[in-house]
């Protein structure tokens, strides 16, 4: 039964690539549904949620590359990829905003009674968001922990970050989450979640860059009319650390790679 339901899940996930990542193929409704299913049966998964930044990076890290393409969901996190599925003509590409998700994910752990472990970000915004959680969602049981400071490859920076992930691991094995939210930030917490995740006790994990960070209320959401437009990515690009670099990968570099693929396509 479980590898029927496996096949049917794959099958109605994974049908659309762009720059080499598999995309899922689906609406918000339907993938909410897949992972209570998913939930439910016991089949460990987790969920990626590629925007152009992130597509930029993985087009010169394998790694990167491989991780995104293993997700068993691989939401389309952004207005630009939606744009890009119409040029090349990739059929069914929904946007799904990965902050909303999580807290789709938050509602139905809190239906479920479930256990979630937020793990990244800083110190101030796990406390928060763990205080948020209690008040909002009483029914889950929760917890967090900062993590080590890791490098863009997820390597830990120092011996004291070293001894942190051993015992951050340790902690998440423990209390065995039925979801584990990680938010070290791209591509930092998809490389971690590659390499970690075969040894994870878990139900399933997404990676959340800085969307506990908005939930926490450390900083302001994007406006109501970017949101409306599909450009809360750009409001996260100016607002955040880097933002001309990463501005400039999503709204140059990723184009340009679109047209490469394009004219490759057409020969």
């Amino acid at each position: 039964m479980k590898k029927q339901q496996s096949k049917k899940l794959k099958k109605a996930l994974k049908s659309s690539k762009i720059l080499g990542v598999m995309l899922s193929s689906t609406h918000k409704s339907e993938v909410l549904e897949l992972i209570a299913s998913k939930l439910k049966h016991k089949m460990k998964f987790y969920i990626v949620t590629p925007n152009p930044e992130i597509l930029v990076h993985a087009d010169t890290n394998q790694n990167l590359k491989e991780v995104l393409n293993k997700g068993d969901l691989a939401i389309p996190d952004g207005v630009g990829l939606i744009l890009a599925g119409k040029l090349l003509k990739v059929r069914n590409l929904n946007l799904i905003k990965g902050r909303e998700l999580m807290l789709d994910l938050f509602t139905l752990a809190n239906e479920k009674k479930l256990k979630i472990f937020l793990l990244g970000s800083t110190k101030k915004v796990i406390e928060k968001s763990l205080v948020k959680i209690k008040n909002t969602y009483p029914n889950i049981i929760a917890k967090g922990n900062p993590g080590p400071m890791l490098d863009t490859n997820a390597q830990c920076l120092t011996d004291n970050d070293i001894a942190k992930q051993r015992d951050i691991l340790d902690k998440i094995n423990k209390f065995k989450p039925d979801l584990l939210f990680i938010a070290f930030g791209a591509p930092k917490q998809e490389l971690w979640l590659g390499k970690h995740y075969e040894n994870l006790k878990i139900g399933g994990a997404m990676v959340v860059g800085g969307s506990l960070d908005y939930f926490a209320g450390i900083k302001k959401p994007p406006p109501k009319f970017l949101n409306n437009l599909g450009l809360e990515w750009l409001w996260r690009l100016a607002n955040e650390k880097g933002h001309l670099r990463r501005v400039i990968r999503a709204t140059i570099e990723f184009p340009f790679l679109i047209l490469k693929q394009k004219i490759s396509n057409s020969h």
